[in-house]
């Protein structure tokens, strides 16, 4: 049976796709000529950002800046947020939905669109959006309405990067009912971006007087304004309410009188004089249709039990009461915020019985149309748990595959537990989510009802898949294995759920595998979990399988495949559409890859992309590649800080997650920090602090987080600065027959690189050399740079010795990759150097003086420049090592140089 493709990332979804089309602007707004000259004028800013509360008119002045920018023959997009948007991969939805609009192919591959992209894998969501609008050729402007909804860190921080890169061909307008947080300070400064304020979207007394000019079906003097502005401060949604109902002769006679009204009670007693002269059926309209968010005629209709509904709304919205349209095609509807809340309180006090009836009507009529949220909305306010949880798990079908799991734990909250327990395949579906969103506290009771839930074939939701996931994200790898071990993963379901779940069994498995050594079986099980990704249309759990496929093959020594399998992945334009956890992984895997290649700066760009979404993952295991990764980047550019820094987080994070290995892991990684630095008795505190772990340490169980960094190789490197080179090397055998048993080729490296520098220390040069040799072989083919280089000092002066000798005698042609290889690793050893130290160096401005050396130093300095060791020195020289020692300690001080490798640069680049 052939795969389905995985759909795109901006599936079109009939329920939300009026967030995309602009409102239709109210045929009585008031040009804000002082707002719009400042937004358009000569030193135009990039960003507007219009604040106010409801009824202050930021989305009619967002649709007249709209109007100018079309006249403009810009490109316009729109996009209206609400709270549902907080999840962030249905904002992403959104956000795609958005631009598609505007002709951008979403579906497009950024590498192969864009030329002067970043290598595939390196673009940021970001980026690949900007890129996208501005391959339109044209100027874009781009309007966010509602943005006060958001309160998502990663959908905020997502928001903050496009506003921080937006070239000046693209503009954004954005309305918030508070100031939002997307890096408005720094654009202010930068005079990037202005920050129109309450009072300065009030009307002012011209524009009041303007607004009834145009109002002709009214007449109102020169006088009554004057009172009308003073009354509503400039209001715009009272000063509306005013014309509204100024045929009401209380009203008159209020204003002349100059009561001196708050403005919120004032809009009130305005509001109810505008209902009350309606006629009864526009009363009975106006109040019954105000418990929908948004509204259509045949809704309406349905609600009411009529057939007038499109008369109705289209003579509300003709003549100005509170009614706008709000999508392209012209059939949804929707009431002012302030007009829609004094409607509903007036509901509610006159008839509060009627309200749960009405919503359960407008309940079921979204449901038939497939509306899930708006029904599930409408039959919780009605009281209806039953009915309710019934669409609740229908959608969440849709839901988990899609990775839209803040959604699920969101409405998880509706819906009581009693009905719960009736409906194991929704709480199934409820668990996924709240363990890959890490709500360790909430989860408890929805595990309880899982345990007493056995599977039914004919149900959607199988409680030992859930189970499973909640045993691996906590870190029980057996108890994993255990509850899937039964579950056949070869037959394609007709459900799509049930392909989602098969899909991460196979995942499962397939790090069960590769935990266990067997990586061909393993990356067998991971093609089958893609495989099943591609019938379920999930990317959430293929991006997992792509996960762990390349963490894979970097432990089978295959790093450059899996450095093409993470761009491939992460440059595709479905990632480019995906917020998720499995994201997150991926991402992880990526930074972890490109630190062991040495690719510094890109590794610290995609852990900052993805650092929000990183912290807020339940992944620990990537969680510590990535966390170390750049922690380690941090140390090798001489930033301790800042790499304590990073561990003190990843420590936070783990405490968070309940995960006592990723504790016991970057205790691990303090311990090598202090060997590194000579630090042996503090290193010895931390390693005592450090609690062993339950399961056995004897190499045959190696998670991806540990493969070239464990407890076992901690150990084994704590025993080897200590002195105890026994100890050292009797853990260092047994660890080595475990990873070549289990084809560990990274692992091998790291053990091998640690069994030179053990056996250089016991004083077996010889052996030493050979062991280096082992590493370097297996670690030249992959490009494994800083499985080596990440032992330091010790490991630099075995290489530079080792390099040393193979100049001399000669490499043999099938050897001269690994040469090549070891020549790369000794030009990047030492950390970066200041920008000061490092012009002095290349500008030549403090050149070596041979004639301050002595002539046997000069000799001495010649062949330290050739990669000669001090044995090969001294042998040359027919002279005692310690005479050599002696000489090149003078030598270092001259120099002003720490270590063999300075001096080679030093003389180098001080040469010219």
């Amino acid at each position: 049976m052939k795969a389905r493709p995985l759909p795109g990332p901006s599936v079109v979804r009939p329920a939300t796709s009026h967030k995309t089309s602009a409102p239709t602007a109210h045929r009585h707004a008031v040009e804000r000529e002082q707002l719009l000259a400042r937004m358009f004028g000569e030193a135009a800013p990039q960003v507007v950002v219009i604040h106010g509360p409801a009824g202050h008119g930021k989305t009619s002045l967002l649709l007249q800046a709209r109007t100018i920018c079309r006249r403009k023959r810009m490109l316009t997009g729109w996009l209206s947020l609400d709270e549902a948007d907080n999840d962030a991969n249905r904002f992403f939805g959104d956000v795609q939905e958005m631009v598609a609009a505007l002709g951008v192919d979403i579906h497009a591959d950024v590498s192969a669109t864009n030329a002067a992209a970043e290598p595939a894998g390196g673009a940021s969501r970001a980026d690949w959006l900007l890129g996208r609008l501005v391959e339109l050729e044209r100027p874009v402007a781009l309007f966010i309405d509602d943005l006060h909804f958001i309160n998502d860190r990663v959908v905020l921080s997502y928001l903050r990067e496009l506003l921080a890169s937006s070239p000046e061909s693209i503009r954004w307008f954005i309305a918030s009912r508070v100031v939002p947080d997307i890096g408005l300070p720094r654009l202010l400064v930068g005079e990037r971006a202005t920050l129109i304020r309450p009072e300065e979207l009030r009307f002012s007394a011209a524009e009041v007087h303007r607004f009834f000019e145009e109002a002709r079906e009214v007449e109102v003097s020169a006088d009554e304004r004057r009172a009308i502005h003073e009354a509503t401060e400039g209001w715009p949604a009272a000063v509306q309410l005013y014309r509204l109902a100024l045929d009401s002769p209380q009203v008159r006679a209020s204003l002349r009188s100059g009561r001196d009204h708050h403005v919120r009670e004032m809009t009130d007693y305005l509001a109810d004089n505008v209902l009350m002269r309606q006629e009864r059926r526009i009363q009975d309209f106006l109040l019954r249709t105000s418990i929908l968010d948004r509204m259509t005629a045949p809704l309406c209709d349905s609600l009411l039990q009529t057939d007038e509904s499109q008369e109705i709304l289209t003579l509300l919205e003709r003549t100005g009461l509170f009614v706008r349209r709000i999508d392209s095609d012209q059939q949804w509807f929707t009431y002012h915020a302030v007009f829609s809340r004094f409607l509903r309180a007036h509901l509610q006090a006159a008839a509060p019985d009627h309200v749960e009836h009405l919503h359960r009507r407008a309940a079921r009529w979204h449901r038939e149309e497939g509306h899930f949220e708006e029904a599930l909305h409408h039959f919780s306010l009605a009281g209806d748990h039953a009915p309710a949880a019934d669409v609740f798990e229908m959608w969440a079908e849709r839901l988990v595959p899609d990775g839209h799991m803040a959604t699920v734990d969101r409405w998880s909250d509706a819906i009581p537990m009693e009905e719960l327990e009736r409906r194991p395949g929704l709480v199934v579906k409820i668990v996924w989510a709240l363990a890959f969103l890490s709500r360790h506290r909430k989860i408890g009771p929805f595990l309880e009802l899982l345990r007493e839930a056995r599977y039914d074939a004919d149900a959607v939701g199988d409680p030992r898949v859930a189970m499973s996931m909640v045993a691996i994200l906590g870190d029980d790898l057996a108890k994993c294995h255990a509850l899937v071990e039964g579950i056949d993963t070869d037959v394609v379901s007709s459900s799509r759920f049930r392909n989602f779940e098969l899909s991460a069994v196979a995942n499962a498995r397939g790090y069960h595998l590769m935990v266990t050594g067997r990586h061909d079986e393993a990356l067998k099980h991971l093609e089958r979990g893609r495989v099943l990704s591609e019938f379920a249309g999930a990317t959430f759990t293929w991006a997992y399988s792509i996960g762990k496929s390349a963490l894979t093959l970097m432990s089978q020594g295959q790093l450059q495949e899996a450095l093409v399998l993470y761009r491939k992945a992460l440059s595709g334009p479905r990632m480019y559409g995906e917020e998720s956890q499995s994201t997150a992984c991926l991402a992880c895997g990526f930074v972890a890859t490109l630190y062991e290649m040495q690719e510094f700066d890109q590794a610290l760009e995609q852990f900052r992309q993805y650092r929000e979404l990183i912290t807020s993952a339940g992944i620990h295991d990537y969680l510590v590649i990535a966390y170390r990764a750049v922690a380690r980047i941090h140390d090798c550019r001489g930033q301790p800080r800042e790499a304590l820094e990073i561990l003190e987080e990843a420590e936070q994070l783990a405490l968070s997650g309940q995960w006592p290995r990723v504790l016991r892991l970057v205790a691990w990684e303090r311990v090598r920090r202090e060997l590194l630095a000579g630090q042996l008795d503090r290193a010895r505190i931390v390693a005592g602090r450090i609690r062993d772990s339950r399961e056995p340490a004897d190499g045959t169980h190696v998670r991806l987080s540990e493969d070239a960094e464990d407890g076992i190789l901690g150990r084994i490197r704590l025993h080897i600065h200590a002195g105890e080179i026994r100890e050292a090397q009797r853990l260092l055998q047994a660890a080595l027959r475990q990873a070549v048993a289990s084809g560990r080729v990274h692992r091998q490296i790291k053990l091998h690189a640690l069994g030179a520098i053990a056996r250089r220390k016991a004083g077996n040069d010889f052996q030493a050399q050979q062991s280096l040799e082992q590493a370097l072989a297996l670690a030249a083919p992959g490009q494994y740079a800083r499985a080596l280089l990440d032992e330091g000092e010790e490991m630099t002066q075995l290489m530079l010795e080792y390099f040393g000798t193979r100049s001399c005698l000669g490499a043999r042609a099938g050897e001269r990759g690994v040469d090549r290889f070891l020549a790369r690793l000794l030009e990047s050893i030492g950390p970066e150097p200041s920008e000061q130290s490092g012009a002095s160096l290349a500008s030549g401005t403090t050149p070596v003086r041979l004639e301050e050396f002595t002539e046997r130093e000069q000799q001495i300095l010649s062949q330290i420049v050739n990669y000669m060791s001090n044995d090969q020195i001294a042998a040359n020289l027919v002279v005692t090592r310690d005479t050599v020692k002696f000489h090149i300690k003078n030598i270092y001080a001259k120099l002003g140089v720490k270590n063999r490798l300075e001096a080679i640069r030093a003389v180098r680049q001080g040469r010219g």
